[in-house]
């Protein structure tokens, strides 16, 4: 019996391989290579890694969201090398922490990766300027045995942050194959991510841009109208007194009339000149009072409850305080705080509802001071969202405090505003 073997495979000739390796006198001994259809081109297969790369720098120049980036690499990593879990940590300058740019970062190697930069071990790796491999497991851990390669990141000429890699191997040649092709990826990959981190930081600005923009527009329509104010306080102080004299004049020249009655004249009158003075108190900037001091925020509750009181009267409303006793100041000035309640007051505005009311508390928690502001009148919170610039200034004034706004309304419990002031702040602005 005779078995017969077909092999299709296509070989060259061999003339032609001595045709390709034939060196051409008239060529002062170059090598003369003679290109046909049968693949030999010297061009990259599809599957090749410059191919591979070549795919990933595509891919990578069309992603506008930051986790598809990091997701595309770590895949890219497992396929051309023998690296697995691959993860970019950021180094934060203020303090001095890192933190992994892949939000479903597994919390063992965070942990690892956090536990070596407070040991040191990290920033002596950035020193030397090169890569280490360090042990990952320990004796107890399903780990042991392997390890992690730790790749310093540069910009610029400062230390950015570190690529964490889990491995097998215990030394890697600085020419080797997989680490070449893991800083070739690494390079293209950091250069985006600095792209997005500087686009998101650029958006972030240009939006507080926006709020500085309608905060100044609002404080210059504020400005305008304490200025209106002033003056027409200044008018009305002069028919007050006039008022005065002649209900003093009233009761010395004609004794027959009920005093009681000039005595109650001269009594709004006096109720109208306090209301006055307290709206000059509140409407007068002083620069001088712009430092950060420590403030009590119950008396700057109390004074702004005064201020609105005669309009929530006017318009049969309540305002009720549930003020903590003894709480501890907090760091700020009373022109921010007026600020705060003030257009708090305003975004809910309790006043186009006659009948209802306001509660005010504040409490002690935590190290934190917390206000909340209660109506009876419910909102809009879409409304508010999109159109109100007191909005973006109630955010911008707490920011400045480093604290915590929170906005609910409901039609069956009215509306709340909280504030959270923290006691200890790192900004003293």
């Amino acid at each position: 019996m005779r078995v017969i073997k077909e092999n299709n495979q296509n070989f060259h000739s061999f003339t032609l391989s001595l045709r390709q390796l034939e060196r051409n006198s008239t060529e002062q001994g170059t090598i003369f290579i003679e290109k046909n259809g049968e693949g030999i081109s010297g061009e990259p297969r599809n599957d090749s890694p410059i191919n591979k790369i070549h795919n990933f720098i595509t891919r990578i120049n069309a992603y506008n969201n930051l986790q598809d980036i990091i997701a595309d690499f770590k895949n890219e990593v497992k396929s051309l090398t023998f690296f697995n879990e691959p993860e970019i940590f950021l180094i934060n300058e203020k303090t001095s922490n890192c933190f992994p740019l892949n939000t479903n970062c597994k919390e063992n190697i965070a942990s690892f990766v956090r536990r070596n930069l407070s040991a040191g071990v990290i920033d002596w790796i950035a020193e030397t300027g090169g890569y280490k491999i360090i042990p990952y497991g320990n004796y107890n851990s399903l780990s042991f045995g392997l390890n992690c390669l730790i790749i310093p990141i540069f910009s610029s000429g400062k230390f950015r942050g570190v690529l964490s890699a889990i491995t097998s191997f215990t030394e890697l040649d600085k020419n080797s194959y997989e680490l070449k092709t893991l800083t070739t990826l690494l390079n293209i990959v950091f250069s985006k991510i600095q792209y997005e981190l500087t686009k998101n930081e650029l958006n972030n600005v240009y939006s507080e841009l926006q709020t500085v923009q309608s905060k100044l527009e609002n404080d210059y329509k504020l400005a305008a109208l304490g200025e209106l104010a002033y003056r027409s306080i200044e008018e009305i102080s002069s028919p007050i007194q006039v008022i005065l004299s002649y209900a003093d004049l009233l009761k010395r020249e004609y004794p027959e009339i009920d005093e009681e009655m000039t005595d109650l004249i001269k009594k709004k009158v006096y109720d109208i000149k306090a209301i006055l003075e307290r709206l000059i108190k509140f409407i007068t900037t002083d620069d001088k009072a712009k430092k950060v001091v420590p403030c009590s925020v119950n008396e700057v509750i109390a004074d702004f409850k005064t201020l609105i009181e005669p309009a929530l009267h006017a318009e049969n409303c309540e305002c009720v305080l549930d003020l903590e006793e003894n709480i501890p100041s907090i760091l700020s000035n009373k022109n921010y705080l007026n600020q705060i309640f003030i257009n708090g007051f305003s975004l809910i505005n309790p006043l186009t509802e006659p009948g209802g009311g306001i509660i005010i508390q504040s409490r002690y928690s935590k190290q934190r001071i917390v206000v909340k502001m209660l109506f009876t009148k419910a909102v809009d919170l879409n409304k508010i969202n999109e159109q109100d610039v007191g909005l973006n200034i109630l955010k911008s004034l707490m920011d400045k405090h480093e604290g915590e706004f929170i906005i609910n309304s409901d039609e069956a419990t009215g509306s709340t505003l909280v504030f959270s002031f923290p006691l200890i702040r790192k900004v003293r602005e």
